[in-house]
C-alpha cells in the first residue's frame, strides 16, 4: 500500500487519480485567438524541486494556467494551438508569464519553464528571451525534444546555453525518439515522467527502468529530475536507485508565487538521511553503490545562477573507436 503521508498540507489530490481531462473538449481555433489577444489571462504557478537527501529546495518548475481552461493540464490547450499554427504566439506568452515571476525568486533558485522544441525558434519566443536579460537561472524543459541534428532548435539552444541556460529532457513514451533526442541535445537535466515513478515501489520493471534513465544520465553528465512523487514510498526506492532530485506532490502542489515544500515531508527527508529505519517505506533500503550520504548534495550558491554539479556526473570517457556525442 502507498504511504500515505498524515497532516500533509496540500489540498490537491494525487495526479494518477480519476482525471477530469480526459472530458476535456480540446478549444478551437477563435478560442485561441481570443486568448492570445488577452495575454493578462495567462499566468504561471510553481512547484518546489527538492533535493531527496533532506528536502533542501533548489528551485521551482513553472506550470502554465490558461485562462478559464477547465483542465488541470494546458497540454491539449498547447496542442490545439500547435495544429492552428500558434503554438510560438501562445509560447511566447506562456514564457512571457513565468518570467514576469523571476522578480520574486530566491536568488538561489533556479526556475523551470516548459517549452515545445519548434515554438522555441518563433521569433516571440526569441524575443521574449532576448529581452529576459540574465537567464542563468533558468532551465528549458523542452516538452517534444525529439529534435535531429538538423533542426533549428539545435543552434538556438547553442545560443542560449552561452548565455548560461540550462537544458531539461525527459525520456517517456518517445521511446527510441527520446533517447536519440538526449544524444543530440546533451541536456544539464533529465526528467523521469510520472509513468515511471507512479508506484515505482511495487514495480520492479519500473525500477530497473529508473536505474537504466540514472545510468544513461551519468554519461551525459547530467542530473536526474524525478516528477510528480507522491508517496515517501516512492522517494524511497528513486533514491535507492540513484535519484537525487524530485518534484510532487508529496513535496508541495504548484499554487502562486514560491511556496516552501512541506516542512513535515523536509523533516522526514532529513531523519531518512541519517536513520533510515525511521521513515516508513517499502522497497528496501537505499543501495550502497548507487548513493553516498556522505557526499555533499547542497550546492555552494551565491547570486542568481544554477549549480548542479553536485547533482550530476561528469561524462563518462568515450573510447576512440566507440559513438560520439553530438554537441
Amino acid at each position: 500500500m502507498t504511504t500515505v503521508v498524515p497532516g500533509r498540507p496540500h489540498e490537491d489530490p494525487p495526479t494518477h487519480a480519476a482525471s477530469s481531462d480526459l472530458a476535456v473538449i480540446a478549444p478551437r481555433e477563435p478560442e485561441i485567438a481570443q486568448t492570445l489577444s488577452r495575454p493578462a489571462t495567462i499566468r504561471s504557478i510553481h512547484r518546489p524541486v527538492v533535493a531527496l537527501a533532506d528536502g533542501t529546495c533548489l528551485g521551482y518548475q513553472a506550470t502554465v494556467r490558461v485562462g478559464d481552461w477547465a483542465a488541470r493540464s494546458a497540454a491539449p490547450y498547447f496542442e490545439a494551438a500547435a495544429q492552428a499554427g500558434l503554438s510560438g504566439q501562445l509560447g511566447a506568452l506562456a514564457l512571457q508569464a513565468a518570467l514576469r515571476e523571476r522578480s520574486a525568486l530566491p536568488s538561489d533558485k533556479f526556475l523551470a519553464v516548459e517549452m515545445d522544441a519548434d515554438a522555441l525558434c518563433h521569433r516571440d519566443v526569441l524575443g521574449v528571451l532576448n529581452r529576459a536579460g540574465e537567464i542563468s537561472d533558468l532551465v528549458l524543459s523542452l516538452i517534444t525534444p525529439h529534435v535531429t541534428p538538423g533542426h533549428p532548435a539545435i543552434d538556438v539552444l547553442s545560443s542560449l546555453r552561452a548565455r548560461g541556460l540550462l537544458v531539461a529532457a525527459g525520456v517517456g513514451s518517445g521511446g527510441l525518439d527520446d533517447l536519440l533526442a538526449l544524444e543530440h541535445l546533451v541536456p544539464d537535466l533529465i526528467r523521469v515522467p510520472s509513468e515511471l515513478v507512479r508506484d515505482v515501489h511495487q514495480h520492479a520493471l519500473r525500477r530497473r527502468l529508473v536505474e537504466n534513465v540514472v545510468d544513461l544520465a551519468e554519461d551525459l553528465g547530467a542530473a536526474v529530475l524525478a516528477e510528480d512523487v507522491e508517496s515517501l514510498d516512492e522517494a524511497s526506492v528513486l533514491r535507492g536507485c540513484g535519484v537525487r532530485l524530485a518534484s510532487g506532490w508529496l513535496f508541495g502542489r504548484a499554487r502562486p508565487g514560491f511556496a516552501p515544500p512541506s516542512p513535515e515531508v523536509c523533516e522526514w527527508l532529513r531523519v531518512w538521511n541519517t536513520q533510515p529505519g525511521l521513515i516508513p517505506r517499502q522497497g528496501g533500503s537505499p543501495s550502497a553503490e548507487s548513493f553516498d550520504p556522505t557526499v555533499p548534495l547542497v550546492p555552494e550558491v551565491t547570486g542568481r545562477y544554477i549549480d548542479l554539479d553536485s547533482y550530476r556526473t561528469p561524462p563518462r570517457a568515450i573510447d576512440d573507436d566507440g559513438p560520439r556525442l553530438l554537441s
